[in-house]
């Protein structure tokens, strides 16, 4: 027998005898998957002793790490060979009878790879907004006469260079109204994780943020004694706010983050902010806000809090602390050094040692135009037998998920209907939306969008203004759960379940060797993208997702005494996994933030 029909053995009586002898696949797909599972394997392993082990020994010990990432994984190996071929894409020359769209796409790669241009600018582009904005003190630019950090936030959003530093605003749907948008105001949103700051400047991690925000300052043209003292003071700023902020085990209830207002009670309730003036600059001229316009507030404790915090410091430290949050959120986009010196931050914080060829940081900027790039992807790469033959996988494990919750023996016969009916109505997005080959479709989305064709910097900030509209004019737009637009992005390696449309997708991208094919046996895809499927399904019924009905609203549907058996299992399973140590920093994982993938995890491998 030959070695790549001794891998298939292999699988088959690990994983449990077949009903009949099937002939063994000789093409030249099966062979590669083999060489590739017998090159993971280490054979020396007992698998009933450590089938971990024995499944994967040979990877890990030969697997390399490469200097601009801290995994190597199958996502990693099939993240690369994405970027290969997206790379293959943005490197073509763009023709004059190009639609715009894939036009404008591949500009936008060429103005990032430009870098001597770019460092040429310096960070002129930046340092001129950052005064348009109101000034950052650091730099000697601002003046506290007539100061206020309403008219900054203002002004850094209409600038398209910051904003969200002491609360944060988006459009969201309605998460007990799903065929609705609404806006949605949020706690601050951080320069590091709040689990670091709270630490405090003592933490090694505090420390290097610090360090880097220091080092920017100064390459912003700051006065590297002055930046020392007065961005510490902004650093000290920011750990009281973070301290006040609601940390992320108390986040998993979407009952308690909703609250909603209309925006006189807003006005009424937190009237040391004019909500109406703020909401307005936000919008584009083709949204109106409404007088009764209905807002979720998040953490409302939180605004209380902040309204008390913000009287306790000078202007000048509020000033500070979001002018460097808009600063540090521009280094990306300028030169070359402050490029490297985040390198050295992550390097720092992360472990990442090196950062990624040009080409690649690139590639993440033209994903900035992700329906374009996806529709040339689509084109030139997804097989099209892929998509059939997995949403045909994703059926028949729906239809096991749904036979496994009829079974359970901890929920009534009411909730385990309505589990059920929630399994049979996941809206499921496969490969990719069919619009995505309509140019028409491509196009009608992209009008109005015009960047800067000699600059990057200012290519940038236009993308981003267009965004921004784009979000805010979909406050008046009916929610479609099937809608291409939110499920077009396909050159992702990744699979995502949405509890508020009840919708799983599977990307194009991940649709690909070695997680998946229609060329090879189907017990070789279950054992690798099936789990996946399972694993978002399940996501459905985690803490989070069921919280949410089959509609995607947020409502309950659990009988009581099934809900109180299902927090029961949930908290053995925070217990399980909480008794867990890192071999390497010997510390716990988090139980409560990792539960709803620990349990979606549990509901794959079953």
């Amino acid at each position: 027998m030959s070695p790549n029909g001794w891998a298939f053995l292999v699988i088959l009586f690990t994983f449990g005898s077949c009903e009949s002898i099937r002939p063994i696949c000789e093409t030249d797909d099966c062979k590669k998957t083999a060489d590739r599972i017998l090159s993971y394997m280490d054979p020396s392993v007992r698998p009933c002793d450590d089938f971990y082990k024995f499944a994967c020994g040979k990877f890990l010990e030969t697997a390399e790490l490469r200097d601009d990432t801290t995994q190597n994984s199958s996502f990693i190996q099939v993240s690369d060979i994405l970027e290969d071929q997206l790379k293959a894409i943005v490197f073509e020359e763009s023709r004059s009878d190009e639609p715009y769209p894939y036009q404008t796409m591949k500009h936008l790669f060429s103005l990032c790879l430009d870098e001597d241009k770019i460092d040429a600018r310096g960070v002129s582009p930046a340092v001129s907004r950052l005064a348009a904005a109101g000034g950052w003190p650091v730099l000697g630019n601002w003046s506290e006469f007539g100061w206020s950090f309403l008219d900054t936030e203002i002004r850094l959003r209409n600038l398209s260079i910051g904003g969200g530093s002491l609360f944060q605003i988006s459009v969201s749907i309605d998460a007990k109204n799903t065929s609705k948008r609404v806006i949605e105001i949020d706690q601050a949103g951080l320069g590091l994780p709040r689990e670091f700051l709270v630490k405090g400047l003592s933490d090694p991690i505090v420390q290097a943020y610090y360090s880097y925000m220091v080092d920017i300052a100064e390459m912003y043209g700051a006065d590297r004694r002055l930046a020392q003292v007065k961005l510490n003071e902004s650093l000290m700023f920011e750990i009281e706010l973070a301290k006040i902020t609601v940390p992320r085990e108390q986040r998993r209830d979407f009952e308690r983050m909703y609250n909603p207002y209309g925006l006189e009670d807003l006005m009424a309730e937190f009237g040391w902010v004019n909500w109406a003036a703020l909401l307005e600059s936000m919008m584009p001229a083709s949204v109106q806000l409404r007088k009764n316009e209905l807002i979720i507030v998040n953490e409302v404790e939180f605004l209380k809090k902040l309204e008390v915090f913000l009287q306790k410091y000078s202007d000048e430290v509020i000033a500070n602390y979001m002018m460097w949050q808009a600063a540090g959120d521009m280094t990306d986009i300028l030169t070359n050094q402050m490029r490297n010196r985040k390198m050295e931050y992550r390097r720092a914080t992360v472990g990442i040692a090196a950062r990624e060829p040009r080409w690649k940081e690139c590639i993440g900027v033209a994903s900035s135009l992700s329906l374009a790039l996806s529709s040339l992807y689509v084109e030139r790469y997804f097989d099209e037998t892929s998509k059939k033959a997995a949403l045909n996988m994703t059926n028949m494990i729906r239809e096991e998920i749904i036979r496994d919750i009829q079974e359970l023996d901890w929920m009534d016969e009411e909730t385990k209907k309505r589990a059920a009916y929630k399994a049979s109505q996941v809206v499921q997005h496969i490969g990719y939306p069919d619009e995505l080959t309509d140019m028409n479709k491509i196009e009608e989305f992209y009008k109005g969008l015009d960047i800067d064709k000699d600059q990057y910097f200012e290519a940038l900030i236009d993308l981003s203004r267009w965004a921004n509209d784009y979000k805010f004019r979909q406050l008046r737009e009916e929610v479609n759960r099937t809608d291409w637009r939110s499920h077009g992005t396909v050159t992702m390696v990744n699979a995502f379940y949405n509890p508020m449309e009840n919708s799983m997708q599977f990307p194009a991208g991940i649709l690909q060797q070695p997680f998946f094919s229609a060329r090879i046996p189907q017990y070789v895809s279950y054992a690798r993208i099936g789990f996946i499927v399972g694993h978002e399904i399940t996501h459905g019924f985690d803490d989070q997702g069921s919280q949410f009905d089959y509609k995607g609203d947020l409502d309950e549907w659990w009988g009581k005494e099934s809900k109180e058996n299902f927090k029961k299992k949930t908290m053995c399973m925070i217990n399980q996994y909480a008794s867990y140590k890192e071999s390497q920093t010997q510390l716990n994982l988090n139980g409560i933030n990792t539960q709803g993938e620990n349990v979606a995890d549990n509901g794959g491998f079953k």
